[in-house]
């Protein structure tokens, strides 16, 4: 009885220990297989990173093609689009100002106008001028 126990006991233990290292062994395994994993990620991102960096090298180069063939750098444009904003308050304030140069040229016409009109219906006509002067005369001219 005893012996068996031990016996029993021992084997117990050696199947313990060897599922232990077992598991130890699968630990080590999986370690390996994640440690592979992020080096394949880092390798894939490093890769994917310097291919958007070629593109954005690509689109930069596109943009500066552009800029040039419309001789213009980043600045000039800018600056382009400051004399164009320039040009137009310039453009307003001439308008507001022919305009109001024209409503005060309205108001001084239509009061000549009407000076004219006062001064046209005080003074007598050519026939009323006429018959004014025979009247003074009196018949003997």
């Amino acid at each position: 009885g005893g012996d068996g126990e031990v016996t029993e006991a021992k084997r117990r233990q050696a199947e313990w220990e060897q599922q232990i290292a077992s598991l130890d062994q699968k630990e080590m395994e999986l370690h390996q297989t994640q440690l592979r994993l992020i080096r394949e990620q880092t390798a894939t991102f490093i890769r994917d990173l310097g291919m958007l960096r070629q593109e954005i090298a690509g689109l930069k180069a596109h943009q500066n093609d552009i800029q040039q063939s419309l001789g213009m750098s980043h600045g000039q444009m800018a600056e382009g689009m400051n004399s164009v904003t320039d040009r137009f308050s310039v453009i307003e304030t001439f308008v507001r100002d022919s305009a109001g140069k024209h409503d005060a040229h309205d108001r001084s016409l239509k009061a000549l106008k009407d000076g004219h009109d006062a001064l046209h219906a005080s003074s007598a006509t050519v026939p009323q001028r006429l018959e004014y002067l025979e009247r003074l005369l009196g018949d003997s001219a």
